[in-house]
């Protein structure tokens, strides 16, 4: 392991990331200067090669189009509407392809200022000597911060103010933990506490960096540090203004006009479909956001604490560079962040503290090179400890109901997370989770919906598809939204794959649904819903079986407040994650005396005998589901995880007669 394995990581990457995407075209529309391009679901190609599975995303946004006509032809593309699978160009050199063309994208490419940071050798050679700080971190010297004016803080939360104390921290936070409120706090103690320390806050999205820098902001408000507020400042331009209302001191700029002024072009952003009005809008904001942009070097020289995109400081790692170094780099949904991106940014600080979920969505790698694996596709939680002063997992949620957290607790978290107190005795949040939906009633908050028909690939639809679950649940929504049970946006639909998104909003639409989201698992982190419905669609699907499936499973039935209903059929239910929901419901209501295994261990057609039966190895309780032929072996369902555990027949036989 080296510093050349993660330059060797960025090549086979890079080699990996298509510079270029082929759509095929549907339909192109012209509207005054601006072309619209409508793409056909599931026609799309990486270099040449097929993609089923590639998803017209956000991060197309600011691509160059390319067609090779006749006439050849180029743009720019002014903004995606994925949910309609439509591209907006401008500035189109020729008219863009018509139906059945193809039409080239060339996205951004991240990853070149990436690989840059770590050309250069002094600062690939700091970048690569803090590695083994994050497994072994040290004491660092600092005030120590009590959370004393934050009565209400939980007590993980009040704990977790302690991580400032190490060199490397991680701060674990499952959903409904409350994680980005902790931070919040945190770094508004580690501020008050500590004059003159620095901090530079990162995050995966704008979005995330948003609510980041609002927490500490509201943290800060909460005990009247109005000092401090105006030295916590938002970096970068691609921020919602009207989050920011009566807190513009956060961004970087010193004129409220201009702030007020691109908050109402914002809200003032007109739809898609109207392309000249929308190509005036997209000029006018941008020309807002340049007038900011100026003044964001000045600032960040200035801040106690900077926020801004980890992207953003890949890209400007020569500016931060020139800083001096600041006293802490955060990390929010550094479980999402690449080691080898968090890495480079390391040594812009003295200490870090990363702040994430290890067990949801993990960073995105196509190469299947072990190199890049290891660097690209696992985040800086892989390297932390085990336990100890350095680690603090967030254990109380106030999201799901108990059932559900439950679950997902037992099933992800080894049974660590549980409801929180002051939830539980709450009437207001007990009544909110308790709702019924579609027939089921309203205090059962786990159901699985057993469906005749196994999923499977279409070509028709260009993926993995379910008619059956698709079609029930439409007429279940409708049914729902019907009888008034719940309103369209507290519902929300979710499926591993694409082509069965289309399909569940094709079917919605013929019964007159048209307001419930219905996305996939990727694009559902960070949000939540009353109800959640998920349809895996095809448990049987290669990349259901693999353990960022569990992530993604694991995304899914979290996102639920009240009620999870799980579309599965029998080839889903051998699914390994999928087959756990179905065992832990089958064996939640399981009366029968749990014998104790050394009752069975010592009898002579051991350990045949114990097959079917509900028993006690230790700890662990659950129904014995098969033995190998040759007795050596028992597997056990465990009831409170649902899944199959191993034990050797032999072990169990001398710890019975020892006993």
């Amino acid at each position: 392991m080296s510093l050349s394995d993660i330059r060797s990581a960025l090549r086979d990457e890079l080699e990996a990331t298509p510079e270029h995407y082929d759509f095929k075209v549907l339909a192109s529309e012209r509207d005054g200067h601006l072309w619209r391009v409508t793409l056909q679901p599931g026609h799309a190609w990486a270099e040449g090669r097929y993609a089923a599975q590639l998803m017209l995303d956000d991060s197309f946004d600011g691509s160059s189009a390319w067609w090779g006509g006749p006439p050849k032809g180029h743009a720019s593309v002014l903004a995606i509407a994925p949910e309609d699978d439509q591209i907006i160009l401008k500035d189109a050199s020729a008219p863009p392809p018509g139906p059945d063309q193809l039409i080239r994208l060339y996205p951004p490419r991240f990853l070149n200022a990436l690989a840059d940071c770590w050309r250069d050798d002094d600062w690939a050679g700091l970048a690569w000597a803090s590695l083994r700080d994050l497994a072994a971190p040290s004491p660092v010297a600092t005030e120590r911060l009590d959370g004393a004016a934050f009565g209400w803080l939980r007590p993980a939360q009040r704990q977790a103010l302690q991580l400032v104390g190490q060199s490397s921290s991680f701060l674990w936070g499952p959903p409904g933990t409350g994680k980005t409120t902790a931070l919040g706090v945190l770094l508004a103690e580690y501020l008050h506490v500590n004059a003159g320390a620095r901090v530079l806050l990162l995050s995966t999205t704008n979005h995330a960096v948003d609510q980041a820098v609002l927490a500490v902001d509201k943290a800060l408000q909460q005990k009247r540090r109005e000092g401090l507020r105006g030295s916590v400042k938002r970096l970068g331009t691609r921020f919602v203004a009207s989050a920011y209302r009566g807190r513009e001191h956060l961004l970087p700029v010193f004129d409220p006009d201009l702030i007020a002024r691109l908050s109402r072009a914002e809200a003032a952003r007109p739809p898609t479909s109207d392309l000249q009005a929308y190509s005036r809008w997209s000029e006018r904001v941008e020309g807002l956001r340049l007038q900011m942009r100026a003044e964001s070097l000045r600032v960040l020289r200035s801040a106690r604490l900077a926020a801004m995109t980890t992207t953003r400081a890949a890209f400007t790692l020569k500016t931060l560079r020139e800083l001096p170094p600041f006293d802490l780099v955060v990390f929010d949904e550094a479980s999402q962040v690449s080691l080898a991106h968090t890495l480079a940014l390391i040594p812009l600080g003295r200490a870090r503290l990363f702040a994430g979920d290890p067990q949801q969505l993990a960073p995105v790698v196509r190469s299947a090179s072990r190199e890049a694996r290891r660097w690209l596709g696992r985040s800086p939680f892989a390297e932390k400890p085990r336990g100890g002063p350095s680690v603090c997992l967030l254990d109380e949620q106030s999201r799901m109901a108990a059932s559900i957290c439950d679950l997902v607790s037992h099933l992800f978290y080894d049974g660590e997370l549980r409801v929180a107190a002051d939830a539980r005795a709450d009437p207001a949040w007990l009544a909110t989770r308790t709702r019924p939906f579609g027939g089921i009633e309203a205090d059962r908050h786990v159901h699985v919906e057993t469906v005749a028909q196994d999923g499977g690939w279409s070509a028709a639809h260009r993926g993995p598809v379910r008619v059956a679950s698709a079609e029930h649940i439409a007429q279940r929504v409708a049914q729902a939204l019907a009888q008034g049970e719940l309103a369209a946006h507290e519902l929300v639909l979710l499926t591993p794959f694409r082509a069965q998104r289309a399909l569940i909003r094709q079917r919605l639409a013929a019964h007159g649904v048209f307001q419930v989201k219905v996305s996939t698992v990727h694009r559902a982190q960070g949000s939540e819903a009353a109800v959640v419905i998920f349809d895996p669609a095809d448990g049987a699907q290669p990349f259901l079986r693999t353990e960022e499936a569990g992530r993604l499973i694991n995304v899914a039935l979290s996102r639920a407040q009240a009620k999870v209903v799980v579309y599965l059929s029998g080839a889903d239910a051998a699914n390994p994650v999928l087959a756990q929901i179905v065992n832990r419901l089958r064996l939640a209501g399981d009366a029968r005396r749990a014998t104790p295994i050394g009752e069975l261990a010592l009898r002579s057609d051991f350990p045949a005998c114990a097959v079917g039966l509900r028993v006690a190895i230790g700890r662990h309780a659950g129904e014995v589901s098969r033995a190998s032929p040759d007795g050596r072996q028992l597997w056990m369902v465990n009831e409170a995880s649902g899944a199959e555990q191993l034990f050797d027949a032999a072990f169990l036989r001398r710890k019975a007669a020892g006993a």
